[in-house]
This record gives C-alpha cells, sequence and structure tokens, in this order.
C-alpha cells in the first residue's frame, strides 16, 4: 500500500492550550480513554462539561469506573469538515477524580446514555494539547491561474 502523500494546501497548527479549552467548551461529546490492566485501552464515548480547566463527566459502575479514579486517563475531542478537509483535534491527559455532588450540582451535565451514571468524575488535566489543519490557498500565476 503506498502511502499518503502530504498535500501542499494544507498545514497543521498546534494549538496552546487557551484555544483548546475555547474548543472543548464548544462540544459535548468525547472519547474517553483508560487502561485496564492486561487488556487493550478502553475507549468509550462520554458527554462531557468543561469546568474552569477540568472535564467532568457522568459514568456508571463497573471495570471502566473502578480503574479510572486515580489513574492516568485521556479524553480527545474532535471537528473535521470532511469536504474541506479541515478540523480540530484536542487531547486532555490527566488523572480521574470522583467528584462530590454538591461540587457539580450546578453544571450543565446530563448523561445521554440510558441508565443511571450516579458517579460524577472530573479530568484534572496534566497536559492539554491540540492540533489544527487548515487549507492553505494554492499559489496562483499572475493571471491568477492554479
Amino acid at each position: 500500500m503506498k502511502p499518503l502523500e502530504s498535500d501542499d494546501r494544507s498545514e497543521m497548527n498546534v494549538l496552546d492550550v487557551d484555544e483548546c479549552l475555547v474548543l472543548l467548551r464548544w462540544e459535548i461529546i468525547g472519547r474517553l480513554g483508560v487502561c485496564i490492566p492486561g487488556q487493550a485501552p478502553s475507549i468509550v464515548p462520554v458527554n462531557f462539561v468543561v469546568d474552569n480547566a477540568t472535564i467532568v463527566f457522568r459514568t456508571a459502575g463497573g471495570e471502566k469506573y473502578d480503574h479510572l479514579l486515580g489513574q492516568p486517563v485521556s479524553l480527545e475531542v474532535d471537528r473535521f469538515d470532511w469536504y474541506r478537509r479541515i478540523g480540530w483535534s484536542v487531547l486532555v491527559q490527566g488523572v480521574a477524580e470522583e467528584c462530590d455532588e454538591a461540587d457539580v450540582a450546578e453544571l450543565p451535565l446530563s448523561p445521554w446514555a440510558p441508565g443511571t451514571k450516579p458517579h460524577a468524575v472530573r479530568i484534572v488535566p496534566t497536559s492539554i494539547t491540540g492540533r489544527r489543519l487548515e487549507l492553505t490557498m494554492p499559489p496562483t500565476d499572475s493571471r491568477a491561474y492554479l
């Protein structure tokens, strides 16, 4: 299989933490990565909110919950325009901790998935990184031809 060649009309830009947080606030669904010993990492969708510079979501008990508290976790959120081939991706890496209900009572956090989600979990970031892929204009000649 032939490797993909880079597109001369696109550019990858590194985002700073503040811009990453703005983009995260626009979204409500991300992919949570949790390591479960002896298994491949578990990646599951969660709906979340940004609370200051932390991420909060609700979850049920179970294997995922049992292996995320006090452990390194990741949350990846992105948006893409497939037609124009532009978009962005933000990765939050940190440690998960259980939240007190009083801490999250005022947050607009309502799980989409059916079932009871009694545990509120906060990701305290150790790293927030992001990238944006943007189209750039192709070069033109003096007659404005491509």
